[in-house]
């Protein structure tokens, strides 16, 4: 028998986390098409770009035609992400002043319009240029918008058992879309040959099915009717100030961000000068690494069962760091490279589920929103930070090699901070392993104890 604040229960049930699919479904879809096509356009933008500074390099050396590239790549992450950061600022007041499924509407309507513009745009310039670079910012303040609404609509549509599980879903369609946005943008780039404008109509009627998806995402009400920018983000920093795990939260997402945009940008360049791959299958590693993320969420929602579990992360992290060392250092052939890349998927989303879940379950009802999107606003700052540092290390001589390794060595540091400022996520990450290897256990009543405060055991 559990005695809590919310009454005394004498029969102990196991708990039911199934995720039932209706609550989420339209979300799943509309999220999909949406990841699809940002990805799509953006590796599109950048192997048009690439094309150009192959065109252009001469009889330039390796090292000259790697730079140049990377130069090219930064700017195209750049154009993405700086709109996503600025967009970010002003996101949590729409998904907390408006209901979060009419911002969810709105968004895939803008999505529409943008991949109408990019099919003019590549029928007016197939070689790309400043037009395809004008909307892969605008799909960056587009995405910028949609991001707090989405994740914060699902404590709203699923109960807290469920979260975990969730996240694990959304996150595994969301790399299922990234996976085929980057394998897409080049082989559709290919086959469209010489009329790429053909790529951005195929974009535009995803974005179609992901407007009609959206419509039958659950209605919510609005979190709260007063309050602008200013005050979003004032409340939001409280919340933070507050809520240590939320804190440590949010910088876990930010340095786990950072390093993606370091990684997702510099294999770009690593397959192309250390695998030799052609437009077509350039996308490959990265679509493996979306692949292994994609699974690595849904079984990390699987091992979270009803709850949030941090002791996944420290687990991920360091298998993150090992796997990028082995790429960095061993410099695998392509069907090594792959297999490394979908483990380090795997590690990867064993953290983002639970990053996700503390930052969409700890603030309150009103303010979720807004701190969702302040994490956005630093997260994507670290992500331009990452894009960034893939051409500061460039132009200081480390190769796409160095640069992986590099990236395994902060990856580890991270890891270590975060043990130092939370060691219980130390201590969980040993009960997780330790329950699901040696030991077997069996939880009844849990549903009699509150999501939030305490309770007394009888």
């Amino acid at each position: 028998m559990i005695s809590s604040s919310q009454g005394t229960v004498k029969t102990a049930q196991s708990d039911r986390p199934f995720l039932h699919p209706h609550p989420l479904r339209g979300l799943l879809i509309a999220q999909f098409c949406g990841a699809f096509n940002d990805n799509a356009w953006k590796l599109l933008v950048a192997l048009l770009a690439l094309r150009q500074v192959a065109a252009k390099a001469g009889g330039a050396s390796s090292q000259a035609l790697e730079a140049a590239s990377q130069a090219e790549t930064t700017l195209v992450f750049v154009v993405f992400t700086l709109p996503l950061m600025v967009g970010s600022l002003f996101a949590g007041t729409l998904a907390d002043r408006l209901s979060k499924r009419t911002v969810i509407i709105a968004m895939k309507i803008a999505e529409v319009g943008l991949m109408t513009l990019g099919t003019f745009a590549l029928l007016i310039h197939p070689q790309g240029g400043w037009l395809a670079l004008a909307i892969l910012a605008g799909m960056g303040a587009q995405s910028a918008l949609f991001s707090p609404a989405k994740y914060g609509i699902l404590p709203e549509v699923i109960s807290h058992p469920q979260l975990s599980e969730g996240n694990g879903t959304l996150e595994l369609w969301t790399f299922l879309a990234i996976i085929a946005g980057t394998a897409a943008g080049g082989l559709l780039l290919t086959l469209a040959d010489p009329s790429p404008w053909l790529v951005g109509l195929t974009l535009t009627v995803t974005a179609l099915i992901g407007l009609t998806a959206s419509f039958s995402v659950p209605s919510v009400p609005p979190a709260r009717r007063e309050g602008g920018v200013r005050a979003t983000l004032a409340a939001a920093w409280e919340v933070l100030q507050h809520d240590r795990t939320l804190r440590v939260g949010m910088v876990g997402a930010i340095s786990f961000w950072t390093i993606a945009s370091l990684v997702g940008q510099d294999i770009l360049i690593y397959g192309k000068t250390v695998l030799g791959l052609a437009d077509s299958t350039t996308g490959l590693p990265l679509a493996t690494f979306g692949i292994g993320i994609g699974l690595g969420a849904l079984l990390a929602g699987k091992l979270s069962e009803s709850k949030v579990e941090s002791g996944l992360i420290p687990l991920g992290a360091i298998g993150i760091s090992f796997w990028l060392f082995f790429i960095g250092i061993g410099e695998p052939k392509l069907g090594g490279t792959l297999f490394s890349m979908g483990v380090l998927g795997i590690a990867s989303g064993f953290v983002v589920v639970p990053l996700n879940a503390i930052i969409q379950w700890r603030p309150p009802g009103n303010r979720r929103g807004g701190v969702i999107a302040l994490t956005n606003t630093a997260v994507f700052s670290g992500i331009l930070l990452g894009s960034l540092s893939a051409g500061g290390f460039s132009q200081g001589g480390l190769n796409s090699s160095d640069i992986l390794a590099m990236a395994g060595f902060l990856t580890l540091i991270a890891t270590l901070w975060l043990l130092l400022q939370v060691p219980t996520v130390f201590i969980r990450c040993l009960f997780v392993v330790s329950t699901h290897t040696v030991f077997r256990l069996e939880v009844m009543g849990r549903d009699a104890i509150p999501e939030r405060g305490g309770a007394i055991f009888l």
